[in-house]
This record gives structure tokens, sequence and C-alpha cells, in this order.
């Protein structure tokens, strides 16, 4: 998985729409990283809609030329697609970047980023722009026991360490994402997942946790129902199933069930115009969404 200096400085210009003042400096720094992720939120949406759109016996582990294409088109994906791709970028532009895995609901069922030795040698910042959630910012990993709490739009959220790994835990927003009782903490956090930040992997680690994402129709949450969200401005637009999901003023964040085929269409158009009509029948005909 290769990407040129150049086609890196393509990608910040012309997809993130950074100000080419950024890709001048060969030097990294954290307020380029930071602003990275910052319109990277913004702009390319975790989503399964395309996914969904490839029939059964077509599907398939996404090849390193469909995550860049992807990406490059603005129209995003899931874990595998978003951080695969970040960690290539990010390599690109001179950072030292690690893929690392994490555990949602099964073992290694998500991929994320680190980036090493910004602040110095051992210094750890977790990448995370595939998980759906917001987090506008690298976070630092250089703490005893447990991180500040961030906010993060709509979302508080800090993470633990246990051992090796760190735990993500989320103020649980159920307007957003239906979470178990099971997931949640006596004190009242979602427990989202557990990462292994300081064990680096090679991409092919992830092949059987994640072939099993983009095939297996009755075990994937997302190839069950199309989903895409995004981050314009820093506050959440959704569109989960029949259900658009929108943050307003003050964090607060409210759902609107859509009852017709049309309306959902047009709701798209409206906010993910990257989607083609005939890619959302098609996510709409192979998934459980009834409409």
């Amino acid at each position: 998985m290769l990407m040129s200096r150049e086609e890196a400085e393509r990608f910040l210009t012309e997809v993130l729409g950074l100000p080419p003042e950024y890709t001048k400096s060969e030097e990294v720094s954290l307020s380029l990283l930071d602003a990275i992720i910052w319109n990277f939120q913004q702009r390319i949406p975790f989503q399964s809609v395309t996914s969904c759109a490839v029939p059964q016996d077509q599907r398939h582990l996404p090849s390193w030329d469909e995550i860049k294409e992807s990406c490059f088109s603005g129209r995003g994906g899931l874990c595998y697609h978003l951080n695969v791709f970040m960690k290539v970028l990010l390599d690109a532009l001179g950072y030292d970047a690690s893929l690392a895995s994490g555990d949602v609901n099964e073992l290694n069922d998500h991929v994320t980023v680190v980036v090493s030795h910004l602040h110095g040698a051992g210094s750890h910042h977790l990448v995370e722009v595939g998980s759906g959630y917001p987090t506008f910012r690298a976070i630092p990993l250089d703490f005893a026991e447990e991180s500040p709490e961030y906010v993060s739009g709509f979302l508080r959220h800090k993470f633990v360490r246990k051992q090796d790994s760190l735990i993500w835990y989320q103020e649980p927003r159920r307007e957003f994402r239906p979470i178990p009782d099971a997931h949640l903490t006596t004190d009242g956090w979602y427990r989202f997942v557990e990462i292994r930040p300081f064990a680096p992997r090679a991409v092919d680690f992830f092949e059987t946790s994640m072939t099993k994402t983009f095939t297996n129709q009755s075990e994937s949450i997302f190839l069950q129902v199309p989903r895409a969200v995004i981050y314009p401005a820093g506050k959440l637009l959704a569109l989960r199933g029949k259900v658009h999901i929108v943050e307003n003023d003050g964090g607060r964040v409210d759902r609107t069930d859509i009852r017709t085929l049309e309306n959902l269409l047009e709701r798209y158009k409206e906010l993910f115009p990257q989607f083609q009509v005939p890619t959302i029948e098609d996510a709409l005909r192979h998934s459980d969404v009834d409409i």
C-alpha cells in the first residue's frame, strides 16, 4: 500500500480543502495532524452504503486501490477504508503511523491508527477517523491511568488504561446509536471499544475479521442497515436505515423517521450527494431495511 507525497498533498488540498501552505513544509506537526483529522471528519463519511450496494455473491474485502479511490472520491467507508487510508496518508506525509487493532463487539473487529514519536521518542497519539464517532483531534496516549474527558461535538468521552490496552468510554447517546445496558459501566459510561495501541499490526492481520465485516450479512450490522455519518462544521449529520439524525445547538441530537423511499432518496441527495441514486437503491434492496 503506497501513496506518493504528491498524492498526499493533493488529497489535503483538493479533497480536504486545506490551504496549500499546509503542504509546503515537510516537517510533521501536531497542528497539521489535527487539521487533517478535523477536515477529514467534516468531509469524508463513515458509511456502509457502498458496501450494502454490492450483491452478496460479489462482496469482498476492499483492495488498497478501492480504499484509495473511495477516499479520494469523498465517498468514504467503514473503519477498514478510513483508518487504513489515514495510515498510508500519514506515512506519505512523513509521520510514523501504524495500524492497531480493537474489539467493539468481537476480537479485532476494529482497525485504528497510532502516530508515534510526534512529541519526542516514545510518545503516542491515537488517530481515529473510522468509528462513526467524532474525535476531531489526535488523542495523546501518554497518560498514566485515565485521559482527560474530551467533548467532541455531541460526544463526551475518555480513555482508560487496562494493562497494555485502552478502553474508549463514551457518554451513552442512544439518540445516535442503540446501546445495550450490558455495555454500560456501573457509573454510566458506554464501553465502546478496547484498543491495543502499542502493538502495531500489518494490514493483513485484519484479513479474517474484516472480510467477515464486508461479506457476512448475518453477522455484520453494517450490511444489515446502511448508514452514513459525517460532521460538517463539527456537527453530526447521519442517515441510519430510515432514520435521519441531526445534532442541534447545545449538543442535542434529534431523530426523524423517514416514511417513504422518495423522501429517503431526497435526504441522501441533500446530505450525501456523493452517492448515486442506483447505489442507494441497491443498498436498500440488499439490506434488511424495509421501505
